[in-house]
């Protein structure tokens, strides 16, 4: 048994800093209006279950004249005396008061079990407003009060069975609109309606979609060319900007590598050096030479001469082969005036011939000579037969005619006339045959192409074709000897051209080619002559002379040593080892740009170039991809064109719903309907079995319950109704000769019904938890002789449970003789 001991409230409400003690069974607390009665019964229930949060002000009670919020309160629980304390939102506390140990606040509720603050209100505390607000008391009602506080743990079950058929009255209900269920319904009939109206038009629907799906698809594709073909012309692109240094690049790799060594290069640099000095030297010398000379002309002859004396000098070393060349040139000149000579001739001696000489005729002549071989041959193998010989079959004919013509023989006659004609008709056709070809105007008009005169016989026609021939082997050797002059002419010239350098004394010209050899050799021979003049006529011209010699010969052998070189390193001439020396320095600076330039290309751009030939074919091939886009872009665009043509065309078509669309959208609303139908009636079933469940239960213990109310009920009546019984659900009441239903009561005897089986519930359930009990004015339209019992009530229930009276009432304080009294002001 709990009893409360202590109150300290260090501020609840109108309360601050204040202490009530409380003793066992019936405790009042008397005040007036406003005075705290509902303030303290409202710390009670904090203290017990804990205050209300921040977000309910009105229900917790804040003081307004402190900062501190909450208090204590003693408990005495099985004779041990606790005090548990609740301050502000600190953590609640319970200690032992005898031993001072902080026990765990599990025990306050261990104490409460199995009730929890709902289920405290309900049974353990009411007020005047509560019995007020009855109207009816059913059986039903009284059944759910035993469901909420009387059996354990019967909370949760009921809160499924809300929960449950909350959830089933969501999916379903018979008449309404919202629920799901119902909109599913719905929702089916309208489908089903458009799945018939689309099944008529679905062939047509099916085509078309199938059109859409291959429009999809060949969108897709081509938008994947489209992508593809835009990487690879920027690929490309790419490409084209990296040509200038990958065409770089292959210049640099494609300069000949050489094979020189440092020792070959320091002794080409040791010999050019000394040939330059040498040819410096040589030069000033040559300068010297030209100016010792007295007279003028051969100042100007011998200067000129000194200053290209090497080539001079190369070219007298093949003066020889130069008139050599040149007698040649003149033999053939002589060959091809006779041929010339000889064709002239021919042609002054048949001048109608010389249209057979044209190209064009030569066709028309062999056909010709093929004419005249073939009538040749024909004539040899069929001669001519004599006219004295006689052929039997012109005999017979002759006989079988004239027999048939001059003898009677009747019917046969007709026989030798037509055996007569027959051997006539076959000799004239062997005659027929037997005659020479006479192709007269066939072999004319060969002539005529031929150009020759038509009127020709065969053997005349050959005797012209012979002089035709002799005139084509003439111009024949005509054009050879012509030919062969030419030939001779260029290499003549060849070796004449070199001295075009020194035309202002030795003038050469190709078209006299005789002159021009003249001329250098009559230069040749008067230099030669003033050079030997010169030497004679003073010794500082001739000192010079050998020191220009000397010089020279140096050169030579410096550039001798040079050209060994070169072939040792397997070069063709000096030119050739300058020029690999020269590559070999460029080598080494073309090693650091060639490095620089590879790092400029990646591995796969390099490859990439390599395919391309040159920046043209690159650029062949972007455009070629360009134009490739285009056209794909435009495919892409007719595509999204056809496309949306389509879907305007299925929307139009369906627009009541795709007839395969509304059949799965039928068949799956159909499955979420099953869905939901089970749902509903597996809420609904478990809700009823819960109910049924829990109704089986109280309806066990509601005879005992109305036992003890008719027992508290006829106390507080004076025995006016001895009996509360049950019609079908309705309560009822009965006296010694009548009954009345609970609407019948009046107000006050409705209330002290209703508190005598509140009263009978705490004896009847509060054996598990023997609690303080609280009324909150609870009498107050009792008259005086029914409150008087119903103290006494109190007073009997005081006896198990601590009983706190909340109450205005003047009397309560003088007729409560064994109740402890707390005066509130």
């Amino acid at each position: 048994m709990m009893q409360i001991k202590r109150l300290e409230i260090a501020g609840f409400g109108k309360f601050q800093q204040q202490q009530f003690e409380f003793g066992d069974g019936l405790q009042v607390i008397y005040g007036l209006n406003e005075s705290g009665k509902s303030t303290m019964r409202a710390f009670i229930l904090g203290m017990l279950f804990g205050f209300p949060s921040r977000r309910h002000p009105l229900e917790r009670h804040e003081p307004q004249g402190t900062n501190q919020y909450g208090g204590s309160m003693e408990l005495v629980v099985d004779e041990t005396t606790y005090r548990l304390t609740r301050l502000g939102d600190q953590p609640a506390t319970l200690v032992n008061v005898q031993t001072q140990a902080a026990q765990p606040l599990a025990l306050l509720d261990k104490w409460l079990a199995p009730y929890d603050r709902d289920q405290y209100l309900r049974l353990f505390t009411f007020n005047q407003a509560e019995l007020t607000a009855l109207k009816t008391m059913r059986a039903s009602d009284l059944n759910v009060q035993l469901q909420q506080v009387g059996l354990v743990g019967s909370a949760p079950w009921r809160e499924t069975a809300t929960t449950l058929r909350t959830d089933a009255e969501a999916l379903y209900k018979p008449r309404g609109r919202k629920p799901r269920l119902n909109q599913a319904l719905q929702h089916y009939r309208m489908l089903t309606e458009q799945v018939e109206a689309a099944k008529q038009r679905y062939p047509e629907y099916e085509t078309l979609q199938n059109r859409l799906l291959d429009l999809q698809a060949q969108r897709t594709s081509t938008q994947r060319d489209l992508t593809k073909l835009d990487h690879e012309q920027q690929q490309l692109a790419n490409l084209r900007n990296q040509w200038p240094v990958y065409q770089q690049l292959q210049q640099l790799q494609a300069t000949n590598m050489t094979t020189l060594t440092t020792a070959t290069r320091t002794r080409y640099q040791q010999l050019s050096q000394q040939r330059t000095e040498l040819q410096h030297a040589l030069a000033s010398a040559r300068q010297q030479l030209s100016q010792q000379p007295v007279d003028t002309q051969s100042q100007g002859l011998v200067g000129f001469y000194v200053q290209h004396q090497d080539q001079f000098d190369q070219l007298e070393a093949q003066l020889p082969t130069l008139q050599q060349t040149l007698g040649q040139y003149q033999t053939l000149t002589q060959q091809g005036s006779a041929a010339k000579a000889d064709f002239q001739a021919q042609s002054n001696a048949h001048p109608e011939l010389l249209g057979c000489l044209s190209p064009h005729k030569q066709v028309a002549i062999e056909t010709l000579k093929a004419t005249l071989a073939a009538t040749a041959n024909t004539r040899r193998q069929h001669p001519t037969p004599t006219s004295s010989s006689l052929d039997w079959r012109l005999v017979g004919g002759a006989i079988g005619i004239v027999a048939g013509l001059l003898l009677p023989l009747g019917g046969f006659k007709w026989i030798l006339m037509l055996a007569g004609v027959a051997l006539l008709g076959w000799f004239g056709m062997t005659r027929s045959q037997g005659k020479p070809v006479q192709a007269t105007d066939h072999l004319s008009d060969q002539l005529v192409a031929a150009g020759l005169a038509p009127d020709l016989t065969a053997s005349e026609a050959l005797q012209q074709l012979e002089l035709v021939a002799a005139l084509h082997r003439a111009q024949a050797a005509v054009t050879t000897a012509d030919q062969a002059l030419a030939t001779q002419a260029a290499k003549l010239w060849q070796l004449i051209q070199p001295y075009q350098f020194a035309a202002g004394w030795i003038p050469v010209d190709q078209d006299h080619l005789t002159t021009s050899v003249t001329r250098i050799a009559q230069f040749y021979d008067q230099v030669h002559q003033v050079m030997q003049q010169q030497t004679m006529s003073g010794p500082d011209f001739a000192f010079v002379q050998r020191q220009v010699q000397q010089l020279t010969q140096q050169v030579r052998d410096l550039t001798e040593q040079l050209q060994a070189l070169a072939t040792t390193n397997g070069l063709a001439d000096v030119d050739a080892l300058t020029q690999a020396v020269s590559d070999a320095e460029k080598q080494t600076a073309n090693a650091t740009s060639r490095q620089q330039l590879q790092q400029q290309l990646s591995s796969a751009e390099l490859s990439a170039l390599k395919q391309y030939t040159s920046l043209e074919a690159l650029q062949a091939v972007l455009a070629e991809r360009r134009q490739q886009r285009t056209q794909t872009a435009q495919q892409l665009t007719q595509l999204a064109t056809d496309i949306a043509t389509a879907q305007a065309q299925l929307q139009e078509l369906t627009a009541d719903g795709q007839y395969a669309t509304l059949r799965q959208q039928q068949a799956d609303l159909q499955t979420e309907i099953t869905v939901m139908a089970r749902q509903w009636l597996t809420r609904q079933l478990g809700a009823n079995w819960i109910d049924t469940a829990l109704q089986a239960l109280t309806q066990q213990q509601l005879p005992t319950v109305l036992a003890a109310a008719t027992t508290i009920f006829a106390q507080l009546t004076a025995q006016r109704y001895n009996k509360i019984d049950l019609d079908g659900d309705e309560m009822v009441v009965k006296t010694a000769t009548t009954q009345f239903m609970v609407a019948e009561l009046s107000t006050a005897t409705k209330e002290q019904l209703y508190l005598a089986l509140r009263l009978a519930l705490i004896n009847h359930l509060g054996q598990a938890a023997q609690l303080p009990l609280m009324i909150d004015d609870g009498l107050v339209n009792f008259d005086e002789q029914r409150k008087q019992a119903a103290w006494q009530v109190l007073a009997a229930v005081a006896q198990h449970h601590q009983v706190l009276y909340f109450t205005n009432e003047t009397a309560a304080l003088t007729q409560l003789k064994t109740a402890t009294v707390q005066q509130l002001t």
